[in-house]
């Protein structure tokens, strides 16, 4: 219902610019801080059999904090500096079997903890899908197959409960449920077989990301009462939090409008977009060991969000150069253990989409590096 009285001119303003600052504080919690390359694009290969004659099951865990920053990017921001903002810590499992000669199938999910510098968010990963190798090498021709998959990332809830101070109000908590990206991806990749130990790939990938949340929400105190704050698309809906002792007229409901203030919320935080990539690699093997390295060129244009930024004369991040290191060490015939180093330019917002916005794009100027270690078993 609306409020049962007039809104004091005054206390409107300030709730006004205290919802503005809402949606920036609902922006962040969508993207702590970025985390992990997912899908590892960089790596694929036409020839997977040449790791795992007929399949395998690998166990990772990546790492990124202060000792492993060697960007420094908290360093940077004299708001995170010491701060544990940028902490990564993730643990996943992938695995992938040999249908037919030419036909792989693959899995993977994962859990990942990220943090900014106050409170830390879990987004769980998956990743499914099948590649057809329809040509074989022959001469100077390479071998060439088609992959086509399906990946995502989403949180149970994004939550805060370290009190923010806006214009006019205090958020106490603030809650984002169900944010979620999901990626449909088709890569065409060519191998070459330079010698018995040495093969070289390229790759080229066309896909699309939808991004989605449940509901957004958070509390705040007004004149010594507490109100529910609750997001219906662009429209806000106040509702006092009893019981409340303060003296004179007090407001039991109120409505307000993110549109009022130049705020989409929705085209801002759930955008879609189209993204190509372009990638080259090489694996060497000699004895117990096998050495790979890929670069990745990652391009995406999305719908509205960065219209909205450029209207506001805000800069977006459209390209990501991305380097993936990995050496391995077979310890027995069936069992090998890896470690892994990934550089990238422009954070890893082509693999966890979600954590784009209109508030938190200036983020992905910053470079990034990651760090895993893992244990595969082939068969």
């Amino acid at each position: 219902m609306p409020p049962s009285g007039p809104w004091p001119d005054l206390a409107r303003h300030g709730l006004r610019r205290a919802c503005s600052r809402f949606i920036g504080v609902v922006f962040a919690l969508l993207a702590a801080a970025p985390a992990a390359a997912g899908p590892l694009d960089g790596l694929l290969t036409a020839l997977p059999e040449k790791l795992a004659p007929l399949g395998y099951v690998e166990f990772g865990s990546d790492h990124m904090n202060d000792a492993l920053d060697v960007f420094r990017i908290r360093d940077s921001d004299p708001l995170t500096a010491g701060t544990k903002a940028g902490d990564y810590r993730g643990q996943y499992v992938n695995g992938a079997w040999r249908a037919t000669d030419n036909v792989w199938l693959s899995g993977g999910l994962g859990q990942r903890h990220v943090s900014d510098a106050a409170d830390t968010y879990v987004y769980n990963s998956w990743q499914f899908a099948g590649q057809y190798r329809f040509l074989e090498a022959a001469g100077s021709r390479p071998a060439l197959a088609l992959r086509l998959s399906s990946w995502g990332n989403r949180a149970v809830a994004t939550e805060s409960n370290t009190p923010v101070t806006v214009p006019g109000a205090i958020l106490n908590t603030v809650k984002v449920t169900g944010p979620a990206d999901q990626q449909l991806q088709g890569d065409l990749i060519g191998t070459w077989t330079m010698s018995p130990a040495l093969d070289v790939s390229a790759l080229v990938s066309l896909g699309n990301s939808r991004l989605s949340y449940g509901s957004l929400s958070a509390t705040t105190t007004r004149n010594g009462c507490n109100y529910q704050l609750s997001f219906a698309g662009n429209d806000i809906f106040g509702t006092l939090i009893p019981p409340c002792a303060a003296t004179g007229g007090v407001i039991q409901q109120f409505f307000d409008s993110s549109g009022d203030y130049g705020v989409d919320v929705a085209n801002e935080i759930a955008w879609r977009g189209t993204f190509m990539q372009l990638g080259v690699n090489s694996a060497w093997r000699n004895g117990p060991w096998t050495l790979q390295g890929g670069y990745l060129f990652h391009a995406v244009r999305r719908e509205a969000v960065d219209a909205i930024l450029a209207s506001r004369g805000k800069a977006s991040h459209t390209q990501n150069h991305n380097i993936t290191l990995e050496a391995d060490y077979r310890v027995h015939p069936h069992v090998s253990v890896f470690s892994r180093a990934q550089f990238s330019s422009n954070l890893f917002f082509n693999d966890i989409p979600v954590t784009y916005n209109s508030s938190t794009a200036s983020r992905f100027g910053s470079k990034y590096s990651l760090f895993s270690v893992g244990l595969r078993a082939v068969f």
